[in-house]
């Protein structure tokens, strides 16, 4: 049970998924307290915003088993497939997501997360992120 754990925690391909996120979450912050001269730690398990946590997050992984293992690897492939799931996902459906959230919000006065989605810019930026971080790692 201790090696399982210990093997778990020395996974470099978690690792850079993690360290993919953290690092856009913080980017994220950042931006926004330049933007909005506003402190808002909150964003950090926020959704939307530049730059897109989600696409760095599987761009860190992704590139990191392409460094790890090789890019022709079947693992790799795995990875980049999903990956190109994820960045659709993130660019199309909560884009529309967010679009929605909008107008739910003029119709019925409440709040809803209308930065759900990512502008291509956040996506691009966030690749960039994670596949830094993969090849770093």
């Amino acid at each position: 049970m201790i090696k399982a754990i210990v093997d778990f925690f020395s996974n470099i391909y978690i690792w850079a998924a993690v360290i993919s996120w953290i690092t856009a979450q913080i980017i994220k912050i950042i931006i926004t307290f330049f933007k909005e001269k506003k402190f808002d730690l909150r964003l950090f398990g926020s959704t939307g915003g530049m730059p897109s946590a989600h696409s760095a997050t599987i761009a860190g992984i992704t590139f990191a088993i392409g460094k790890g293992i090789g890019f022709s690897s079947p693992a790799f492939g795995i990875s980049f497939i999903v990956a190109i799931i994820v960045v659709t996902d993130a660019l199309h459906l909560r884009r529309e997501v967010g679009h929605h959230a909008e107008v739910l919000e003029e119709i019925t006065g409440g709040h809803f997360n209308s930065k759900a989605g990512h502008k291509l810019s956040e996506v691009l930026v966030g690749i960039a992120v994670g596949a830094v971080i993969g090849l770093l790692i």
